[in-house]
């Protein structure tokens, strides 16, 4: 019979690259272009899509992992020790190393006590094959926009810049346009084709200070180019609790300033509440309870596919296998190797099949 998953874990395993790995090809820095589940599965994050830029960098056994492509200031270092295609970053945790070779990188993480279904796959390539491809398809031009693959850097933060230059002002609005780098002629132009505010001392303070930073752009890369383009929006935000200027290239929407990623904190903390209730009702044998409180908490929540494979569970347990059937279809839909796995084994034929189709179809 099938119990909850809390109390019994399904373990799941894929076969690795089983090929000796070259440990010196490692050093340097790699961009992520998929991410899947340990197990084969589609991606369930709160945070994270298979279309956020990540990169991962290994450099003198320090390894960093970086979510901008413009600023790497605060990125996220450790040491690491390897051992056996075992990349080690604490106690605890860290990544298998299932190949790197040919450009190419995949590593799997391991942490002490999580299912493989709850843990990620990230396959990379390496980043200065990427810019190269990039640049060779770009051509010859002299103008060129700039992309998160195909970018300079920032030597220090150019939202700070903008906050100190604004550290008096207590007003909110939104801005969009471009920067122009002038790299012929080392200057920058910024140009501002949105706002929600009409009074132009502040648009001006913002093109002012952009305009003077042309010296925090690293632009080795691009020497050959006469002016480089980055897209942009801003967002400048006063409340009670913060005063702030945001910005994110590569883009004209607004979306991810506007926007959580994932759902609003207020919202997770009430699934997170319901789903400790259904947890304490299914000990206490409140089996309908504990049903109602994991429905709320996936309802509040998609992310906790948890929520879902604990009700599949408990209706199994107390003989409803229809709506259990059902859970688990769902989660079939969603692309998860492990739901499918308990669909084929508990359902009927049809349902299963169909399930099955879809996934292949996805892919």
């Amino acid at each position: 019979m099938t119990k909850l998953f809390i109390l019994i874990l399904f373990l799941f395993s894929i076969s690795s690259f089983s090929q000796k790995q070259d440990i010196s090809e490692l050093n340097g820095s790699w961009i992520k272009y998929k991410i899947e589940m340990k197990d084969g599965s589609n991606l369930i994050d709160r945070f994270l899509t298979d279309s956020s830029y990540v990169n991962y960098s290994f450099f003198k056994k320090k390894m960093s992992i970086n979510g901008n492509p413009t600023h790497r200031v605060n990125e996220t270092s450790f040491p690491y020790t390897i051992n056996k295609g075992f990349i080690k970053t604490s106690r605890t945790s860290g990544y298998t190393l299932e190949r790197v070779k040919n450009d190419t990188l995949v590593l799997c993480e391991k942490i002490d006590g999580i299912i493989d279904y709850k843990l990620k796959r990230f396959y990379f390539v390496r980043e200065e094959k990427l810019f190269n491809e990039i640049k060779k398809q770009k051509g010859i031009s002299k103008n060129q926009v700039a992309n998160e693959f195909f970018t300079p850097t920032l030597k220090s933060s150019l939202t700070f810049e903008l906050n100190n230059a604004f550290k008096n002002d207590n007003s909110n609005f939104k801005l969009k346009g471009k920067i122009i780098i002038d790299i012929e002629n080392k200057k920058i132009l910024t140009l501002i084709s949105y706002s929600t505010t009409s009074d132009s001392t502040k648009i001006d303070l913002v093109k002012k200070t952009v305009d003077e930073l042309y010296n925090l752009w690293n632009l080795d890369r691009f020497k050959e180019i006469g002016t480089l383009e980055l897209p942009f929006v801003l967002k400048k935000e006063k409340t009670k609790l913060l005063r702030r200027i945001e910005m994110r290239f590569f883009t004209t929407s607004f979306y991810r300033l506007d926007n959580y990623p994932g759902e609003h904190p207020r919202i997770l903390k009430k699934a997170g509440e319901y789903f400790s209730k259904a947890i304490k009702a299914y000990q206490n044998k409140d089996y309908n309870s504990s049903i109602e409180y994991f429905s709320k908490s996936y309802e509040l929540d998609k992310k906790n596919i948890d929520a879902l494979y604990n009700r599949a569970a408990i209706y199994y347990e107390i003989g409803k296998i229809e709506l259990s059937c059902k859970d688990w279809n769902e989660l079939s839909k969603l692309g998860q190797k492990r739901g499918i796995e308990l669909l084929r084994n508990n359902c009927k034929k049809t349902t299963y099949n169909n399930a099955h189709k879809k996934l292949l179809n996805s892919n």
